[in-house]
């Protein structure tokens, strides 16, 4: 018998136009996180969540950690995750998302190699974290969101600035991993072919050389890479290929063919192919479509058969 596919979910999100973060907030959010959804997801920004009340469990890569009241979440982008209520009971979380390198890069414009160190430290893993154990955190996550609620004049300089407090306390988790070790994902195993990937998509990738990264034989490499993040290297290596394609083609005035080129593929036909198997939809008609200007969720799966 053929094994199960399990599927992994992309939800792309946009930040409005001169907006310092989206904010998903108020009380539409009070739901039964998880009901009749068995799969994890990941995005392409950082998420940040706040839960006000309910329990349940955070899915983070291949670790199952509870949360309650105060609970604070840190997803950074294409960490596989999701979030699951006590079943039959609603839990209030809210949300935010944040472009990281755009926040990172506003604290030094002229050290580029400062700026790719800080990104890859703050994005090497997820936490899920008692907001009664990190207070500092929990005020400024609290503030933001709030200024984002609230809009009173000034907001937009008063998250910034919130935001680059967010970044130290980020850096310090990063820091002093061994408190917090039992919220930490295998995510870090791998890290070294995520920052890989993240540095070489525009040219060839072969699968030793992520191997070679994360020092590990291909084969282990394989299997660990699958557990971790629920999907084949080569579907990550295209997933980050389309998700550069998605920036480029919002971003720029540059031809597919272009696009293409710059997103790592060889052929304007494995461009269109990979595209469309990720978001069902051509890079053509998602340039067009206004909704995905409008800071509206995008939907794609990946499969990852075990074994291949």
């Amino acid at each position: 018998m053929a094994k199960q596919r399990e599927k992994v979910e992309f939800r792309y999100y946009e930040i409005g136009e001169d907006e310092p973060v989206l904010a998903l907030l108020g009380e539409g959010w009070i739901r039964e996180y998880g009901k009749e959804i068995k799969y994890l997801h990941f995005h392409n920004l950082m998420e940040i969540g706040y839960c006000h009340w309910g329990t349940g469990e955070v899915i983070l890569g291949q670790e199952h950690i509870c949360f309650s009241p105060g609970t604070i979440l840190l997803v950074p982008p294409r960490l596989p995750h999701t979030t699951n209520s006590e079943k039959g009971t609603k839990s209030y979380w809210e949300w935010m998302y944040i472009d990281l390198e755009k926040v990172v890069s506003e604290l030094n414009r002229y050290d580029p190699m400062f700026q790719k160190k800080l990104l890859k430290r703050i994005q090497r893993v997820g936490f899920l974290l008692p907001g009664e154990e990190n207070p500092g955190l929990t005020r400024l996550i609290l503030g933001v969101m709030e200024e984002a609620r609230q809009k009173k004049p000034y907001y937009k300089d008063c998250i910034s600035g919130l935001l680059r407090a967010c970044l130290a306390e980020f850096l310090r988790l990063s820091d002093d991993e061994e408190r917090i070790m039992r919220n930490k994902t295998h995510r870090a195993v791998i890290s070294g072919a995520l920052d890989y990937v993240a540095d070489h998509y525009a040219h060839e990738i072969k699968i030793c050389q992520l191997a070679e990264a994360s020092s590990m034989s291909e084969s282990h490499f394989r299997r660990v890479f699958e557990e971790s993040m629920d999907m084949k290297p080569v579907d990550y290596i295209n997933l980050i290929r389309i998700q550069c394609a998605c920036e480029l083609l919002k971003k720029t005035e540059k031809s597919m063919e272009e696009v293409a080129v710059a997103s790592g593929f060889s052929s304007i036909s494995s461009f269109n192919r990979n595209f469309k198997k990720i978001l069902n939809i051509s890079p053509y008609q998602w340039k067009r479509s206004a909704e995905n200007y409008e800071s509206k969720l995008l939907y794609c799966r990946i499969s990852a058969q075990k074994g291949w």
